[in-house]
């Protein structure tokens, strides 16, 4: 896309070329989809901080010193929690939802050192 100079307000594209416009609102649905794919997550990580509070600790496996685990977890406690058990939920093959073995089959395995050893 050309480059435009900042606060310069709106691009008029009506007199842009057609493959320019296109450029310009798949760029927009890519903004678009990442913030509702944000906000989703987000939801589902309040959803599963507030119902699943115990299990979230338990799979927490790191320390906090304002740690109370009586309390709804945070958001950071909950993304730790997911992060940490990412791995086993993808090695475990006793229950394979068709997500596991695409996600599998897709990942780059150099860039996730947990399954270097189990690879």
């Amino acid at each position: 896309m050309r480059p435009i100079r900042r606060r310069s307000g709106n691009q008029n594209l009506s007199h842009a070329a057609r493959n320019y416009r296109d450029a310009v609102n798949r760029k927009m649905d890519a903004y678009h989809r990442y913030v509702q794919l944000g906000c989703i997550l987000q939801g589902l990580m309040m959803h599963l901080a507030v119902n699943f509070r115990s299990t979230v600790w338990a799979s927490f496996g790191s320390w906090l010193r304002t740690m109370r685990p009586d309390l709804v977890p945070s958001e950071l406690v909950v993304a730790q929690a997911l992060r940490s058990g990412f791995p086993d939920f993808l090695m475990d093959s006793t229950f394979e939802p068709e997500i596991t073995k695409f996600i599998r089959e897709r990942m780059d395995v150099e860039r996730a050192p947990a399954f270097l050893a189990t690879g």
